[in-house]
């Protein structure tokens, strides 16, 4: 069995930017992951119309106008935006000549310039209003076929943790045995030699759980697999070939905090192995951050 412990730290690091893409991250560095974090509950549903209208490509448009929930549109908004503002600043694309559509038969999000895809892969996933991206920029990497973009692996998932909602019968069902063993190693360990053992044991309980959970979304985004072939498997094995970084974020407001977790699946290997960065976006969309090229 593998080493699991590399699954369960905390190999995300999370840094707040009063801005966008533009300068959130230093560079566009071929093959690098950038990724971004935005809380789209920020935008008011007041603008939507207006910030639609401004920032939704025709065709992005068409998909917009069938999300009937707030929520939906707002993360819907959110992450183009996020995207083509990334495109247009490191790639130097025109802002309103790009299209972020998802790809039935590739299973994946591509970015469109003028109707031809551009070498740019990314990922998303959201919760509870909450959006991760992420980039790569695949941009004088070498393929076979110089008309082809390179056959990366990327896969990200982000998940709410709820101490309220067990997964417990769900993970006994569908969850592999040593999953499971893991999950049970995790809660031991933290919750040892502790004066609120119950209290931890409970958050624990929860977050190991989820941490399955999104390692089986993040893969099943990677190597483009519907989620309900994964589920059985073990996810350690299969993630072996690859690179995982994983971890905790919370979220602070007025009322109670809540915390999310994450897990990023790429075959792209960092040179220094270091954490990946989380870009927290904390700007408004109540202005124009196009630069049009």
């Amino acid at each position: 069995m593998p080493d699991t412990a590399v699954f369960f730290s905390q190999r995300l690091t999370f840094t707040s930017h009063a801005d966008f893409p533009s300068n959130a991250a230093s560079d566009s560095r071929t093959g690098a992951i950038d990724a971004y974090l935005f809380n789209s509950n920020t935008i008011e549903s007041e603008q939507i119309t207006a910030l639609a209208k401004q920032y939704l490509h025709p065709h992005e448009q068409v998909i917009f106008a069938k999300r009937k929930q707030l929520q939906a549109k707002q993360e819907y908004l959110a992450s183009r935006f996020i995207i083509k503002t990334y495109a247009s600043e490191h790639l130097g694309y025109d802002f309103d000549a790009l299209c972020v559509l998802f790809d039935d038969k590739d299973t994946c999000l591509n970015v469109y310039h003028h109707d031809e895809i551009i070498s740019l892969r990314c990922c998303i996933s959201h919760s509870h209003g909450q959006v991760l991206i992420a980039l790569v920029s695949t941009k004088n990497m070498s393929t076979t076929n110089q008309a082809t973009i390179p056959a990366i692996k990327l896969g990200v998932d982000l998940e709410w943790i709820s101490t309220k909602r067990s997964l417990a019968k769900v993970a006994k069902h569908y969850y592999h045995a040593q999953e499971l063993q893991a999950c049970l190693a995790q809660i031991e360990d933290d919750v040892e030699d502790s004066t609120n053992a119950e209290e931890i044991a409970k958050a624990v309980h929860a977050m190991a759980w989820y941490r399955i959970w999104t390692l089986k979304e993040a893969l099943a985004k990677a190597i483009k697999q519907p989620i309900a072939k994964l589920l059985r498997d073990n996810v350690f094995e299969s993630c072996q070939p690859l690179n995982v970084y994983s971890g905790c974020y919370e979220v602070a407001n007025k009322e109670h905090g809540k915390a999310f977790d994450l897990s990023i699946i790429s075959d792209i290997e960092l040179t220094d192995n270091a954490n990946i960065h989380i870009n927290i976006l904390t700007a408004s969309l109540d202005q124009d951050f196009r630069k049009v090229k």
